[in-house]
């Protein structure tokens, strides 16, 4: 069993079409929100508008409860919900949904395909109430102080829960709860369960120290990456359709890499450093020489070494050969593939204007095309 609470402190902040959101708590604890490399967040949100649009999450459940305002949900042309204070629905997060009324405060639980959610609401007392797991297999529960404050016991030991903070408590497979609740005020409860082979094989943690270092192959894969990693070279592309999948810890820092151009920036102070020479009096040949000692240079061992020394490593503990992904794997595999960071930016540009969702790529440039 491992527990955490979470507090003001740790709660990321964020904007969404509506308002302000913040996420209290998200799973695994590395993974982004914005990269959906998550198997489930736990999150709190606002807005000022009497009219709104959710954003669209096609690869996850929700289940949304309102902590303050009444409002009605409309999910596309299937149904309608009507919410009041602590009142909860659940919906699939690729259906179009708009928001009607203003949502003061809500709580959410987000959780990815196949895994299995519940949310509901505990009134506390001064007695001590078992908190009973539904679900088996691996599992998290959620304590989340609405109101008042909760005193948990869980694995023997007795926590305070305050106003507004959040605890997780993870459950291995066959461990019991063995968790009890009381207090004053209200409580929500969320439990979200998913088979391991949901989550990525990659690394959570660092590197123990005792970790080899493949210096070698670590060279060569930075190199590979460094000549790569732009947007002009097909070479990556190209690397990634013969069955490689990236870690998202290692997909994020070469999107960093490529988005301020450090290595060409290198470059760059290199071959003004060169041409620095010729007022001074250096032979022109021999600058010419230099140029192109060091261009060769600076492609073929710094900006290797500049990959190796930010990215995390070992570089091929990141990278996994397709034969060997499961199932959730090979659907990031596929994302991986088809991820264009030119669309995506004019995607969420116009979204955040509009406020319109699209269907992928290809319902995105229809649109814009008007083509009906």
């Amino acid at each position: 069993m491992k527990k955490r609470i979470y507090k003001e402190e740790n709660y990321k902040m964020s904007k969404w079409s509506g308002g302000n959101t913040r996420e209290l708590a998200i799973y695994p604890e590395k993974a982004e929100y914005l990269d959906r490399d998550f198997l489930w967040r736990l999150s709190s949100a606002d807005s000022d508008l009497e009219e709104s649009s959710f954003t669209k999450l096609p690869d996850y459940d929700r289940i949304l409860m309102v902590l303050e305002g009444s409002v009605v949900l409309a999910y596309g042309e299937e149904r309608t919900a009507s919410l009041s204070a602590f009142e909860y629905d659940a919906f699939d997060g690729a259906v179009k949904t708009k928001c009607f009324g203003k949502l003061i405060k809500d709580y959410n639980l987000i959780y990815r395909k196949g895994c299995k959610g519940r949310m509901e609401l505990v009134e506390l007392t001064e007695q001590a109430q078992p908190v009973v797991s539904r679900f088996e297999g691996s599992r998290c529960l959620g304590l989340y102080s609405a109101e008042g404050y909760a005193v948990v016991t869980a694995g023997g030991e007795t926590d305070m829960v305050k106003a507004d903070e959040q605890m997780v408590i993870e459950l291995q497979p066959g461990e019991e709860a063995g968790v009890s609740i009381m207090g004053q005020g209200k409580c929500i409860l969320t439990e979200v369960a998913f088979e391991k082979e949901e989550m990525l094989d990659f690394p959570q943690e660092d590197f123990p120290a005792e970790a080899t270092r493949k210096g070698g192959s670590d060279f060569a894969l930075a190199l590979r990456l460094s000549l790569g990693n732009n947007r002009w070279s097909s070479t990556m592309r190209k690397m990634k359709k013969t069955g490689s999948l990236y870690s998202p810890a290692l997909t994020k820092k070469l999107r960093i890499l490529d988005k301020f151009f450090v290595t060409g920036i290198v470059w760059i102070l290199g071959i003004i450093a060169c041409l620095l020479l010729l007022p001074a009096g250096v032979d022109a040949r021999v600058v010419f020489g230099l140029l192109i000692a060091f261009s060769i240079v600076d492609v073929f061992l710094i900006s290797p070494l500049i990959y190796m020394l930010y990215l995390p490593r070992p570089l091929s503990a990141h990278v996994k050969d397709s034969a060997e992904l499961n199932a959730y794997e090979k659907k990031l595999f596929e994302e991986q593939l088809n991820y264009d960071p030119h669309q995506e930016k004019l995607m969420h540009k116009y979204r955040d204007r509009s406020g319109e969702e699209f269907k992928g790529a290809a319902d995105f440039w229809r649109r814009m095309n008007k083509d009906d």
